[in-house]
């Protein structure tokens, strides 16, 4: 959670230092992009290690690089670097944080029963999203106080606690036993290939994929929404993010006891409708406080939902391709993301970032309804493995009891 925390204070800081220097959604968006999109290229290569190497010390090194990178970018822009130099580091800062989120998820499955899968996930969920509230208000205190570069090498000092973290973890995460010299592109072919096979795994995946595309990119766009479309400052870019975090936490907390009564596919469609619902209208909004709130619902359904369907990687992802799999599926849903920040910020300078979220809701709103009509059966796999829902599980219960 500090950890998260930190990352958040650099997130917004660098989000508000561009999008007030440029005035541009295209180029805010484009720290987003540089933030998440080398997962497409770094976590395939992660997910090898992982799957070869002891997942501790992979781990380990890894935060020991994203400590050194952010300390230069806070160097830099204590520095007054460029808004494209800035971007430039934060690109080679995503590089080496895409590594974590594939051997990250290759751990977890080694560190709660399969049963409590869900409820951890909620739980990563809940300090990503904590994170989100704290982050921003500290931000914003220290870059008031101190200065930005302040706020930035506040994130390198929670990666070197996280790292104290997981050095004190005193166990092995070895993986499971592979060929060794199998080569590169076959290990990833293998891991490409497990993952079409595991049906609940590939439709989670394509599920995920067109979120990220189309709902997600409103995360990455709230510095200039804030400064653009609402006229506010850096208070009003934490006041989104931290309205957003509220509300993400309470839906990463819900999903738990939702899916045990409803199951995961009418939870999971549920909450993604609402979102499409509340993205429309969060891009029609003028208001702060209307903003905050509906942002606020928008963290609440749609980080619910990611979490109700990517929870389903790690349960049914084969133990000796979990690390590829993970890196596969976050590789590409970190790209459509990028690709997504890409697209509506394009068309909110062409337009207006009010059309462009518009789009992206009622665009998400069809492909969810399509999908619920057409692919049913497939919905129900994301089922499998989970308990009976408790409202199904009653009244199949008193379907048992002799008529009077």
């Amino acid at each position: 959670m500090v950890s998260d925390i930190g990352t958040w204070m650099q997130l917004v800081t660098i989000g508000t230092l561009v999008a007030s220097r440029t005035g541009s959604a295209f180029r805010t968006g484009l720290v987003a992009v540089a933030t998440f999109a080398p997962q497409a290229v770094a976590a395939p290569l992660a997910g090898v290690l992982a799957d070869r190497h002891d997942r501790r010390r992979l781990l380990l090194f890894v935060l020991s690089a994203q400590t050194v990178a952010a300390a230069c970018l806070a160097a830099a822009v204590q520095a007054g670097l460029g808004s494209s130099a800035l971007t430039g580091i934060v690109l080679v800062q995503g590089i080496v944080g895409a590594a974590s989120n594939p051997v990250a998820g290759a751990m977890l499955p080694d560190l709660v029963p399969r049963s409590a899968l869900l409820a951890a996930s909620s739980l990563q969920a809940i300090s990503w999203n904590a994170g989100r509230i704290a982050g921003p208000i500290l931000a914003s205190v220290l870059v008031g106080v101190v200065g930005p570069a302040w706020s930035i090498a506040a994130n390198a000092v929670s990666f070197a606690v996280l790292f104290v973290v997981v050095y004190l973890l005193r166990r092995r995460f070895p993986p499971a036993a592979i060929d060794r010299d199998e080569r590169l592109t076959k290990r990833l072919r293998r891991g490409a290939t497990s993952l079409r096979a595991t049906k609940s795994v590939l439709f989670s995946w394509q599920v995920a994929m067109c979120t990220q595309l189309l709902i997600a990119p409103m995360i990455g766009l709230a510095p200039i929404i804030a400064t653009r479309s609402l006229h506010g400052d850096r208070r009003t870019v934490s006041l989104l993010l931290v309205c957003m975090g509220i509300g993400s936490i309470i839906g990463s907390l819900s999903v738990t006891t939702l899916v045990g009564y409803f199951g995961r596919p009418k939870t999971a469609v549920a909450l993604y409708s609402a979102a499409c619902v509340l993205m429309i209208a969060y891009g029609r909004t003028t208001s702060a406080s209307r903003a905050g709130v509906l942002i606020g619902l928008l963290g609440l359904t749609f980080i619910g939902g990611h979490v109700t369907v990517s929870s389903v990687v790690p349960r049914d992802s084969p133990s000796a391709e979990r690390g590829r799999i993970a890196s596969i599926y976050s590789a590409t849903v970190g790209l459509c993301y990028g690709m997504g920040v890409m697209w509506m910020g394009s068309v909110g300078d062409a337009t207006s970032l009010h059309l462009s979220m518009t789009i992206g809701g009622s665009v998400a709103a069809v492909l969810l309804g399509l999908s619920v009509v057409l692919f049913r059966s497939r919905w129900a796999l994301l089922a499998q493995g989970d308990r009976a829902p408790k409202i199904a599980a009653r009244t199949a219960h008193a379907s048992h009891w002799p008529s009077r």
